[in-house]
């Protein structure tokens, strides 16, 4: 017996292939000037983390976390038993503006679009009382603006699976989207929430994540 690398090996090639379309496909729709726009899985985050992803690209296509990974191919394997291989890719985008001017796009890419709804799929090691994730929440809120449709939230976990329906009417509504256009693109907001630095492959550069540390020591 000896040490080998040839399947994973092919296994990493897929998935840094599959992370470098989803990368061009995000940067493609990520416009921090006027006319802004922006991904949905954008402006739920850092604006920072975004910036520099503009301006350097993915600083991660390996990932650092098995429960990376783990999310990845439990999202790919649902998406394949449920609409084969390859999965279509499903998108669509709207418009939003305010009545003093502001404007900007906003890019939906859900997991799932089935049975008349927009479906996210979520691997974590989160304890299960902790589910759902607020900002999981958000984004699929935001997917079901977009789309217009009822919207479910699927984790798997190392403890089970939960699963959580929502109706149209918990959508997140227009004016919250503004609210949350206008804290992204024009507040500029870094770190959305504080947990992000911790997790973020720019920290090292990053002069906000580093004041964070440093308010954290005194």
């Amino acid at each position: 017996m000896r040490p080998s690398f040839k399947i994973w090996r092919a296994v990493l090639d897929k998935y840094v292939e599959m992370r470098r379309n989803l990368t061009e496909k995000f940067l493609g729709s990520l416009s921090l000037e006027p006319p802004y726009s922006a991904p949905v899985t954008a402006v739920i985050h850092c604006y920072a983390k975004a910036r520099f992803e503009k301006l350097y690209g993915p600083q991660q296509l390996i990932p650092q976390r098995t429960a990376v990974l783990m999310g990845s191919v439990f999202e790919l394997a649902v998406k394949v038993l449920l609409e084969g291989y390859p999965p279509p890719h499903h998108y669509s985008y709207k418009v939003y503006r305010s009545e003093d001017g502001f404007e900007f796009t906003l890019h939906a890419a859900p997991d799932l679009v089935l049975d008349n709804e927009v479906v996210e799929l979520k691997f974590t090691t989160a304890p299960l009382e902790n589910l759902p994730m607020d900002h999981h929440e958000m984004q699929l809120k935001l997917y079901m603006n977009v789309y217009g449709m009822p919207g479910r939230l699927i984790y798997l976990t190392p403890s089970g699976v939960r699963e959580y329906g929502y109706g149209l009417e918990e959508a997140l509504p227009d004016g919250e989207v503004i609210k949350l256009g206008r804290e992204f693109f024009l507040e500029k907001r870094s770190p959305r929430y504080e947990w992000e630095c911790q997790y973020c492959p720019y920290r090292s550069m990053c002069p906000l994540a580093i004041s964070k540390r440093e308010q954290e020591r005194t």
